[in-house]
């Protein structure tokens, strides 16, 4: 409890991957409900789930004020209609807040959430009202099930040798693209990756989204719209799909 303490509540237990045969049991799923943007109630599951279950990722931008600032990050979907997001952040301590030019420093350590979607995406959603758009990534299921694996792997290293959050070099959108070339070598640093919110457009650059429209065609489809009387509920994710 005394570590636990010491950090923001939101970072206060780190999530853990262990396997058996082609099962995973994750633990320390983070499942918080918010009240306002400073007050949540927190809480934490365990699950299992079956490697061979996995069947898509989508990339999830949320922007908040310029349209080329934004947190991405992923969320992976399993043929019973289940959904764990995956997102790299700073874990802060108590009193700290985050800052660009103190993320230039060892300030902050890199955390990876491991959460529900009703946590990860329904804050942005919801309470922040943030600008979220959700897309459904291009790619063949083995691909995405490798992804999921490197992701879990990454979960489990960071446990046993903590890194620090660097802006630049170290932060939510270069970890997504190492994650993206450990199963797609061919793809390449850019400037789009620096700016987090041109991801998406990079993403569609490269073909890892649905080029059967235009970006801002796209783009625009795959906006979360809620009303505000919205409610995260257990159908949550169904209904930001649905909305599509």
């Amino acid at each position: 409890m005394k570590e636990e303490a010491q950090w923001v509540s939101e970072y206060a237990r780190t999530a853990s991957a262990g396997y058996h045969g082609d099962e995973v049991h994750i633990r320390n799923i983070r499942n918080f409900s918010y009240r306002t943007r400073d007050d949540s109630i927190p809480s934490y599951y365990d699950a299992r789930y079956s490697l061979d279950s996995v069947r898509s990722v989508d990339l999830v931008v949320s922007r908040w004020t310029h349209e080329s600032i934004a947190h991405v990050f992923v969320s992976f979907g399993f043929d019973d209609g289940r959904y764990l997001s995956i997102s790299i952040e700073t874990r802060r301590k108590q009193g700290q807040r985050y800052s660009t030019w103190k993320g230039l420093f060892r300030n902050y350590r890199l955390i990876y959430v491991v959460a529900d979607e009703r946590d990860l995406i329904g804050v942005r959603t919801d309470v922040r009202r943030e600008r979220v758009t959700l897309y459904r990534a291009d790619v063949p299921v083995e691909t995405v099930r490798a992804l999921f694996a490197d992701y879990l792997r990454r979960v489990n290293e960071l446990n046993g040798r903590p890194e620090y959050y660097h802006t630049l070099v170290n932060n939510c959108t270069t970890n997504i693209l190492r994650h993206a070339r450990t199963v797609a070598p061919h793809l390449r640093y850019s400037w789009k990756v620096l700016l987090s919110g041109h991801a998406d457009e990079y993403s569609y650059a490269l073909g890892l989204l649905d080029r059967s429209m235009t970006f801002d065609e796209l783009k625009a489809r795959c906006l979360i719209e809620r009303h505000e009387d919205s409610v995260v509920d257990p159908d949550f994710s169904a209904a930001i799909r649905r909305a599509r």
